[in-house]
C-alpha cells in the first residue's frame, strides 16, 4: 500500500509553522507549503527565509504622516477614471503551467468574467500594489517618495510581478498575434525579478503593460467597489503610462540605442495614439522609427551579423513598424521614410508558421501603397508640386482576393478590414481631387465603391468574436468610422432614383449604416468617441428623428431601420446580444450581431448588376 509513503510528505509539506515570504508580507492567508497555494496561482517565488522577530519597536521609530506608497496616498476620488467596461479574465492572472496565446480563432475575448473565478484573489493578487520595499530596485530600498507630491522616487518600482504578469499575460493572448515582436519566455521571466532589471527594461516592460490596458480599455464599467479595498486599487491606464513615462526618463534612450528602447518608444506610440492624443503619438511614432536607422534595421547587410533567430525577431520589428507608420501616416496625412528594403521574416522558419503567414498578408496590403503616395497627401494634394499617383492602380491592387485559410481570428479581421479600409481611403482622395485641374481620367474610382467596400467589411466583423474586433484598438474604431462616414456621403449624394435601386440591391446602404453605428456603440464596451459624429451624419438617411443623440439612440439598436426585415436579422432575436462566454468554441452569443449576413466578395473591383447605374446624378456627382 501506498500510504506510509504518503503520510511523510504531506507531514513534510506542512510542517512549516508560519506563512510563507510573500504570503506574510502581503498579509494573507497561507496554506504553509512549499510552495504554498497563493505563490503557485501567482507564479511566484515561494520561500520561508525570513527570520521572525519579536513585535513591537525596540527603539524610537518616527513614522511619516503619510502612506509612504506614491499610489496609495493618493485619495480615489481625485482620480480621473473612465467609464469601466472590462474585467479581466482569470486566463490573464498568472495560473502555474499555462500561459494562453490565443493563437485559436475561437479564443475567447477579454471581456468575459469566469462565473467561477475567485474575485478575492483576484484583489489579492492583482489591485493591490506590493510595498515599496518588495518592488525597489536594490539601490533604493530605503528611498520614499515625497507623500505631499505622490511622485515616485528614482530608480523606485511600482509595478509589482503579479500586475506586470497579468498584463504580459493579456497581451500575449490577443496583443501578440498583431504586435509579435517579443519574446515570451523572456518577458515573463523578467516579470519574476524585478530587483535586477535596468532601469530601461523596467522603462520596456512597464509601458507594454500600459499600452495593453490601454488599447484593450480595461478601465471600463464595472462597480469600482470591486477594485477598492481598504484604500488601495488597480491602476488605470493613464497610471501605468505615467508610470512607464517616468521610467522611460531615468533611462537616456540616444545614449544606448537598442531594441528595448525602440519597443519602449512604439508601445508609448500605441498608448498615445488610443488615448487620441495624436502629437504625442507621432513624437514616440517618430522615435521609434528613427531608431530603425540608427540600428541599421533598414539595411539587409545588418542581419547577417545576427543568429537567424534573432535576425528574425528583428525583421518583424522592422516590419510592425513599417505597418504602423503607413497606417497612421495616411490618417495624418503625414509622410513615410520607412521603404520595403528588406526580406520578410521566412514562414517555414518560425515558431508560429501560421501567425507569420498572416503578418507577412499584411505587410503585403501596405507595399501596394507607394511612397508618393505619401508625399502627394503629406504636401497638401494639390498645390502641384507632386504629381498625382496612380489611384486607379492603387485601388485595383488593394481589392484582388487574399487567401487566409487557417490564419488567426484577430490576424483576419485586421488583414481584411485594413485592405477595406484603404480602399475607401483611396476613394476620398479620388473624389476630393477629381476636379482638380490635370488630374487624370483614371483617377477617379466608382462612385459607389464605400457601399461594396461597407458590405465587406460587415461581413467580416459579423463572422468575429468581440473580442477579436476590440483588440484591435482605437484604429478599428476609426477604421469603422471613416468607411461609414463614406457610405453616409454616397448616400446622401445620390438621387431619388438611385437611391430605389440601392434599396433594392444587396447592398441597402441604411443596413450597412445600421451595422456600423451598431459595432461603434459598443467596440471595446462601451460607445466610441466617433459613433456621435457618424450617427448626426445618418440621422437623415436612417430617418431617425433630429433630436436624437448618443442617449436615446442606443435603445433604438433593437430596432432596425424602418421598412422590410432585412435578412440579417434574427426574429427570435429581441436585441442586440453583446453577452460573451469562456467556452473555447465561439457561441452565438459570442458573435457580434450586424446586419449582413451574404459572403465577402471576392473583389470589391466586380460590380453587381443592381448597382451598375446608368443614372445622371451619379455621373455628376463622381465627376
Amino acid at each position: 500500500m501506498d500510504f506510509p509513503s504518503d503520510t511523510p510528505a504531506k507531514s513534510e509539506q506542512k510542517s512549516c509553522k508560519q506563512a510563507c515570504d510573500n504570503c506574510r508580507r502581503r498579509k494573507i492567508k497561507c496554506s504553509r507549503e512549499l510552495p504554498c497555494d497563493k505563490c503557485s496561482r501567482l507564479l511566484l517565488s515561494c520561500s520561508y527565509s525570513d527570520v521572525l522577530r519579536r513585535k513591537g519597536p525596540k527603539f524610537r521609530t518616527l513614522y511619516p504622516l503619510a502612506p509612504i506608497h506614491p499610489l496609495i496616498s493618493r485619495p480615489r476620488d481625485t482620480l480621473h477614471y473612465g467609464p469601466r467596461q472590462h474585467i479581466l479574465d482569470k486566463d490573464f492572472l498568472p495560473e502555474a503551467g499555462s500561459y494562453p496565446i490565443g493563437a485559436s480563432p475561437t479564443s475567447p475575448p477579454f471581456s468575459v468574467v469566469d462565473a467561477q473565478f475567485n474575485s478575492q484573489d483576484f484583489l489579492d493578487s492583482f489591485t493591490r500594489l506590493a510595498p515599496p520595499e518588495l518592488v525597489s530596485s536594490p539601490d533604493s530600498t530605503n528611498s520614499t517618495s515625497d507623500s505631499g507630491t505622490g511622485q515616485c522616487s528614482p530608480f523606485s518600482r511600482c509595478l509589482s510581478s503579479p500586475v506586470l504578469l497579468a498584463h504580459v499575460n493579456v497581451y500575449f493572448k490577443y496583443l501578440f498575434p498583431i504586435m509579435p515582436v517579443v519574446r515570451k519566455d523572456e518577458i515573463q521571466a523578467d516579470c519574476h525579478q524585478l530587483e535586477r532589471l535596468s532601469s530601461r527594461r523596467y522603462a520596456f516592460l512597464a509601458s507594454l503593460c500600459a499600452a495593453t490596458h490601454i488599447q484593450l480599455k480595461f478601465d471600463g464599467a464595472m462597480d469600482p467597489s470591486a477594485f477598492h479595498t481598504e484604500g488601495q486599487y488597480m491602476m488605470s491606464g493613464e497610471e501605468l503610462l505615467a508610470e512607464a513615462v517616468r521610467a522611460r526618463k531615468e533611462c537616456d534612450p540616444v545614449d544606448e540605442v537598442s531594441i528595448e528602447s525602440l519597443l519602449t518608444s512604439f508601445f508609448l506610440f500605441a498608448c498615445y495614439g488610443n488615448l487620441d492624443k495624436q502629437e504625442q503619438a507621432w513624437f514616440y511614432l517618430c522615435q521609434a522609427t528613427s531608431m530603425i536607422f540608427t540600428l541599421g534595421l533598414h539595411r539587409e547587410v545588418t542581419y547577417s551579423e545576427f543568429g537567424p533567430e534573432e535576425a528574425e525577431e528583428k525583421r518583424r520589428v522592422f516590419w510592425l513598424l513599417f505597418i504602423t507608420e503607413r497606417g497612421y501616416a495616411l490618417q495624418q496625412s503625414k509622410p513615410v521614410m520607412l521603404r520595403n528594403s528588406i526580406h520578410k521574416p521566412q514562414v517555414l522558419r518560425s515558431d508560429d508558421p501560421i501567425l507569420t503567414y498572416g503578418f507577412i498578408s499584411l505587410i503585403n496590403i501596405f507595399e501596394k501603397l507607394t511612397p508618393n503616395l505619401y508625399d502627394w497627401i503629406s504636401a497638401g494634394g494639390g498645390d502641384g508640386f507632386f504629381e498625382m499617383p496612380p489611384i486607379s492602380s492603387i485601388q485595383s491592387s488593394l481589392s484582388k482576393p487574399m487567401s487566409l485559410d487557417g490564419v488567426v481570428e484577430i490576424q483576419r479581421v485586421d488583414i481584411l478590414v485594413t485592405q477595406q479600409w484603404l480602399q475607401a481611403m483611396i476613394w476620398k482622395l479620388s473624389m476630393a481631387h477629381a476636379s482638380q485641374p490635370g488630374s487624370r481620367e483614371d483617377a477617379v474610382l466608382p462612385f459607389h465603391l464605400p457601399l461594396l467596400v461597407g458590405k465587406a467589411v460587415m461581413d467580416v466583423i459579423s463572422a468575429a468574436s468581440q473580442g477579436s474586433v476590440d483588440a484591435h484598438g482605437i484604429g478599428m474604431e476609426q477604421k469603422l468610422f471613416e468607411i461609414g462616414m463614406a457610405v453616409a456621403d454616397v448616400t446622401r449624394s445620390l438621387g431619388s432614383k438611385a437611391s430605389h435601386h440601392l434599396a433594392e440591391s444587396p447592398v441597402d446602404p441604411r443596413e450597412l449604416l445600421w451595422g456600423l453605428l451598431s459595432t461603434l456603440s459598443r467596440i471595446r464596451g462601451s460607445p466610441s468617441y466617433l459613433f456621435p459624429t457618424l450617427l448626426n451624419r445618418s440621422k437623415t438617411i436612417l430617418g431617425l428623428d433630429c433630436s436624437i443623440d448618443m442617449s436615446n439612440f442606443l435603445p433604438l439598436i433593437t430596432a432596425p431601420p424602418s421598412g422590410p426585415t432585412p435578412s440579417w436579422r434574427d426574429q427570435s432575436q429581441s436585441r442586440w446580444d453583446l453577452l460573451t462566454t469562456a467556452d473555447p468554441e465561439p457561441e452565438e452569443s459570442d458573435r457580434v450581431s450586424v446586419p449582413v449576413s451574404v459572403s465577402v466578395p471576392a473583389s470589391v473591383s466586380h460590380i453587381p448588376s443592381l448597382l451598375a447605374f446608368h443614372d445622371t446624378h451619379l455621373v455628376r456627382a463622381a465627376r
